[in-house]
Parts: structure tokens; C-alpha cells; sequence
């Protein structure tokens, strides 16, 4: 699984990156939340295949199916604000806190960049 840590500028809020996010998180194995007023997330179940090869490989459980997260925070930085996103799989364990696995994407890294600039922000490095 893939994983990204891009940020980007944003001259004010980011309302259009907001829209398109929840536009894109509207199948149905995926849901939109807005777990804080500064963060929003998409959460989508991966197919058969991929999810029985996670819960196995990470130890996860099959009453409670790993997802992939898909998570923006934003907050207020001068001159604007500053987006960070954090994409990962959560895998829910037997026991304790679900475990957070991340690797990093170049390409999936370039994929948010481009969000970003479409949305209005400029990405940073």
C-alpha cells in the first residue's frame, strides 16, 4: 500500500479542495467524514483480494475491515492556510489501537500535488 505526506498553500480556506474530495468519496465502499471543523477524510474498503492479504499480513481482524484513509488537515498559517494530508491503511487489531501502515508514493505524491494546484494551493516541498 502506498502512503503520501504532501502540503500544500492556500491563499484561504480551501473550500473548493473540500468539495473535491467529498465529490471523489461518494462510491460505495467509500465515506466522507469530517472528523474536526480543520480536518476531512475519505475512508474506502478495498477489494476481497487486497483486504484478506492486509488482515493477514498485519494481523487485523475480520469483524472490523482495514480501510484506506485519505485524510486532509488544514490550518490557519500566515499569509493563509496550510493543507497537510496523510494517506494510510487502518487496520483494526485484535487487541489495542488499529495499527496505521504508511509507504511512501512518489507517484502518489504527484497525484495530491496536482489536487492541490487545481484547488488553488501551491504545494511545498
Amino acid at each position: 500500500m502506498v502512503a503520501s505526506n504532501a502540503k500544500a498553500r492556500f491563499a484561504s480556506y480551501p473550500d473548493s479542495l473540500v468539495a473535491a474530495l467529498e465529490s471523489a468519496c461518494e462510491g460505495p465502499a467509500q465515506t466522507f467524514l469530517r472528523p474536526t471543523q480543520d480536518s476531512i477524510e475519505c475512508r474506502e474498503y478495498l477489494p476481497p483480494e487486497p483486504t484478506a492479504a492486509i488482515i493477514l499480513s498485519y494481523d487485523g481482524i475480520t469483524t472490523d475491515l482495514p480501510q484506506l484513509v485519505i485524510r486532509f488537515q488544514t490550518r490557519k498559517d500566515a499569509p493563509g492556510f496550510l493543507v497537510e494530508n496523510d494517506v494510510y491503511l487502518n487496520v483494526p487489531q485484535k487487541s489495542g489501537a488499529p495499527l496505521h501502515v504508511r509507504q511512501q508514493d512518489p507517484r502518489l505524491n504527484r497525484v495530491v500535488n496536482a489536487l492541490y494546484r487545481r484547488s488553488g494551493g501551491v504545494p511545498e516541498p
